[in-house]
């Protein structure tokens, strides 16, 4: 009794982090919509505009939280950052490091 007492602990406490997970895997994507139009189909750009599919999650962040702050140039990204909480730029940047890289 003692064995599936633990293992039902686990599995409940378990469960939510894979519940949050698709939370934001499924938020990362519907706000990914937005980037489509210049970066490309799952953010693969076939111009001048970086795909997103080449940078990591790290980099992604970096640059939305720059683009928030106006600390780095753009012309079109401070406005779209603008727009972006933490959390929001945390589901994009995770999205775009699940998709395969090219």
């Amino acid at each position: 009794m003692r064995i599936l007492t633990r293992v039902l602990l686990i599995v409940t406490l378990w469960l939510p982090g894979i519940g949050a997970a698709e939370t934001v895997s499924q938020r990362g994507a519907a706000l990914a919509q937005t980037c489509v139009t210049c970066h490309g189909p799952e953010g693969r750009s076939q111009g001048a505009i970086p795909s997103l599919t080449t940078l990591s999650a790290a980099d992604i962040m970096t640059a939305l939280q720059a683009f928030r702050a106006e600390t780095r140039p753009s012309t079109v990204m401070h406005r779209i950052a603008k727009g972006l909480d933490d959390a929001d730029i945390t589901a994009v940047a995770t999205y775009f490091a699940t998709l395969p890289r090219r």
